[in-house]
């Protein structure tokens, strides 16, 4: 998949209202920022699971640099954070970078 072809899609605080709280479709949120080497590590492991689950989970992206209110307002201690939310409701948070089983197990206990 090119650059442009990710199937996570960023999101800033304008954004955040409609696209996460305001909908009924789960929705997976990251942290993370450009000088976090975990992050860069989670993003190609995000993005198949964002394919795995492309039907029923929408996963999306905060840079926290970028958008440090949205970051304080979903309780980011450190990146990269992991926040679920079902319902438009935040259901669960993880940190850190999660491998492919435990992102699987994250999202499928709440689905």
């Amino acid at each position: 998949m090119g650059k442009g072809m990710s199937i996570i899609t960023d999101l800033d605080e304008q954004r955040f209202e409609q696209e996460v709280a305001d909908r009924h479709e789960p929705a997976l949120v990251v942290l993370k920022a450009d000088w976090c080497r975990p992050c860069r590590t989670l993003m190609p492991t995000l993005e198949a699971v964002a394919q795995h689950y492309a039907d029923r989970v929408k996963v999306y992206r905060v840079d926290i640099n970028a958008s440090p209110a949205l970051a304080g307002r979903l309780g980011a201690r450190g990146v990269p954070t992991l926040c679920l939310f079902i319902d438009g409701a935040l259901e669960t948070t993880r940190v850190g970078a999660l491998s492919r089983a435990q992102l699987h197990q994250l999202i499928d206990e709440h689905l």
